[in-house]
């Protein structure tokens, strides 16, 4: 069995297939599930410590301030290093364990080998009886691990994992993620109290509720297809339908009449309302009002006005295909919606298309179907009468934003922002 004292998540060469949400994170920030994938890996290895690699040396101090990461100085310890792409599931330790536990018992001379699939590396596990030097872990090491430790090291041939290449495969793999991440959650609440207040509960072996929820008479938990968790502090409203698998973020707020389906996750002090289905908000955004969203993935921040609408399926029932500038990918997805970068706001009684992705930092208004591609900070929507949005302007509207939710814009976010402003003024 692998037992890592130091976990290092490196972010692969294809995280740029990952638009719009590469644009503001890192790899290992996909949310596939309740969490996102940094947080599945600290889940499973409580007691290890994680470190983290990556090129963009910018989004990495954005990280670690986002999420309050300190610089690890690696003592001599199991060391697994681990290709952030993959989506860590339960089934993916019990594979890697069971190949590893196969690998002691054929008697080999070294004790760390490298796990890949059909020859391709996807993770390197190093004992801390073979590891030199591990004060002069830095930066060198890291290329030599990722480069080098592939060819030197015995290979164990492992199961292909799930791995999330483009959005749209934390979409399909959602459903799946909510139910493995629900072994890391406990349940706090009182059904036969929430039962008493008329609260509907359907299969309550598969609802895990958090600290200090607020969930209002006449709403519906329905875990019969799936399970459901709700984080701390969240509030639903009367008149909701919630079905599984479904997973609520802390602070997040369910307003009244609300419709959310199989397959969904809202982040972190969310607000909802209207008809969901099949999507990822990640944390700090809003659609508070009636309209559909479907088969989406939501990034930070966004705020989607009253009636805003994606088309999931095409009349034809095609695969869908996305324009990423220049560029056309067949998704092979019958069923896609928004791809939605971080600080995007629409418009009331805003529709999308089927396939649509907007970069950040958009302000969306336009009648009737938008295009396909709309780049960051386009100002409008329509093909022929969108502008480029005024930089200080953007920046300030996402400073009130933050503001009322007690949070500020930091120096490295400010940065990357105006280097995507930058890229894309040069285009216009």
């Amino acid at each position: 069995m692998i037992q890592p004292d130091f976990i290092l998540l490196f972010e692969n060469e294809y995280f740029r297939s990952l638009y719009p949400f590469y644009l503001l994170h890192s790899q290992w920030e996909i949310r596939c599930g309740a969490l996102r994938i940094f947080e599945k890996v600290q889940k499973q290895f409580p007691k290890a410590k994680l470190l983290f690699h990556s090129t963009r040396e910018t989004y990495l101090r954005l990280f670690a301030k986002w999420f309050g990461f300190e610089e690890v100085k690696i003592d001599k310890g199991n060391l697994l290093v681990l290709n952030s792409g993959i989506l860590p599931s339960q089934e993916f330790w019990q594979n890697l364990d069971t190949a590893y536990s196969n690998f002691i018992q054929s008697n080999q001379p070294t004790r760390s080998a490298v796990f890949s699939v059909n020859g391709t590396p996807i993770a390197f596990y190093l004992s801390a009886e073979e590891m030199v030097n591990p004060s002069e872990f830095d930066r060198r090491f890291f290329s030599i691990v990722l480069d080098k430790y592939s060819e030197k090291l015995p290979k164990i041939e492992v199961p292909i994992p799930r791995v999330i290449n483009f959005l749209w495969d934390a979409i399909e793999y959602n459903s799946f993620a909510i139910e493995d991440d629900f072994r890391f959650f406990e349940n706090f609440a009182d059904f036969a109290e929430l039962k008493k207040d008329g609260v509907v509960l359907i299969d309550e072996r598969k609802i895990k509720i958090g600290k200090n929820c607020k969930i209002m008479p006449s709403v519906v938990l329905n875990a019969e297809k799936g399970s459901i968790i709700i984080g701390d502090g969240v509030a639903i409203q009367p008149f909701s339908y919630i079905e599984g698998p479904v997973s609520i973020g802390e602070n997040s707020l369910v307003k009244s009449g609300s419709m959310i389906y199989a397959g969904t996750t809202l982040g972190e002090v969310s607000k909802v309302g209207g008809e969901i289905e099949n999507s990822i908000f990640h944390a700090y955004s809003n659609k508070q009002h009636y309209g559909f969203v479907g088969h989406s993935y939501i990034g930070q921040w966004c705020n989607l006005g009253a009636g805003t609408t994606t088309s999931d399926l095409k009349n034809t029932y095609d695969s869908v295909s996305v324009r990423i500038e220049n560029e056309t990918f067949n998704t092979g997805r019958t069923f896609l919606g928004l791809l939605c970068g971080d600080h995007t706001r629409t418009a009331i009684g805003t529709t999308f298309n089927t396939g649509t992705i907007t970069g950040i930092c958009c302000n969306i208004f336009h009648s009737g179907l938008l295009p396909k591609y709309i780049p960051s900070f386009t100002w409008g929507g329509s093909l022929t009468e969108s502008t480029l949005a005024n930089f200080e302007r953007t920046l300030q509207s996402i400073e009130i934003m933050m503001e009322r939710r007690g949070k500020t814009l930091l120096d490295e976010e400010r940065k990357i922002l105006e280097l995507e402003y930058q890229v894309q003024k040069n285009k216009r």
